[in-house]
């Protein structure tokens, strides 16, 4: 049985966890091939070999043009523009039409289920007639498919999270972490850093809650790590962990 721990150690983004998986040993190029077959064209994949605070890691980003030029948030993570196109059956019904294998799909609309409640009590909307502001865009589609294709890639059965690293102050205009995001640790260890920033983004944290079990690393014969690394530095790496394996 396949199995894999993703450790926060700086925090969880959905390009973080991609660049994670790519750090492991997915080709992006086979990455790239499955995401195009969820949203065609309109975003560009680009990948460096960066260090945060010491850490060798990956940095993966889902660039959108002429969009996405300065929409990231203070912890160098994505911060989705506002998008009032898509409503919850819009999405599935894109992730529907892919390419992915049947189990990508399954776990993918699990997730954006998952994160259509969450905002839907965080703004006391509906989840089935509301307009998705994060998963709304491109980029967080791609996000939430580029981990569940990744799982079948590695063929990994289990999934198993750390605690979530919070920070502190107002980011965008929110309490940080955000209503939607801390809706969606509910049930899940926390764990404070000194910073004021956020760590955790809401496509990140609906990706580990839905598909992981929270708790320490599980028995395994190690076989992969990778770091998926943040869009900025701190004074702790920031980073996340995978580590995949089988037992």
């Amino acid at each position: 049985m396949k199995v894999a721990y993703v450790d926060m150690i700086g925090g969880a983004a959905g390009d973080m966890l991609m660049g994670a998986w790519v750090d492991a040993g997915l080709d992006a190029r086979e990455l790239e091939r499955g995401l195009r077959s969820v949203v065609a064209d309109g975003w560009e994949l680009v990948i460096e070999r960066v260090e945060r605070a010491g850490v060798r890691a990956t940095y993966l980003d889902l660039y959108i043009p002429g969009e996405d030029d300065h929409a990231h948030g203070p912890g160098g993570h994505h911060h989705h523009r506002a998008h009032h196109g898509y409503r919850l059956n819009d999405v599935l019904a894109i992730v529907a039409r892919s390419k992915l294998p049947a189990r990508a799909i399954e776990r993918a609309s699990a997730i954006y289920r998952r994160l259509a409640e969450a905002e839907a009590r965080a703004r006391g909307a509906d989840a089935e007639t509301m307009f998705f502001h994060d998963v709304g865009q491109i980029d967080a589609i791609l996000d939430v498919a580029g981990t569940c294709f990744a799982l079948e890639h590695f063929g990994i059965d289990a999934l198993h999270i750390s605690a979530f690293p919070i920070g502190h102050g107002i980011s965008h205009g929110h309490p940080n972490p955000g209503p939607a995001a801390l809706e969606l640790m509910r049930g899940f260890g926390l764990r404070k850093l000194d910073v004021e920033a956020e760590l955790v983004t809401e496509t990140g944290a609906a990706i580990l809650s839905t598909l992981a079990t929270p708790g320490t690393p599980p028995e395994m014969t190690l076989e992969r790590t990778g770091y998926g690394a943040g869009r900025k530095s701190f004074d702790f790496p920031n980073v996340v962990r995978i580590m995949i394996g089988s037992f």
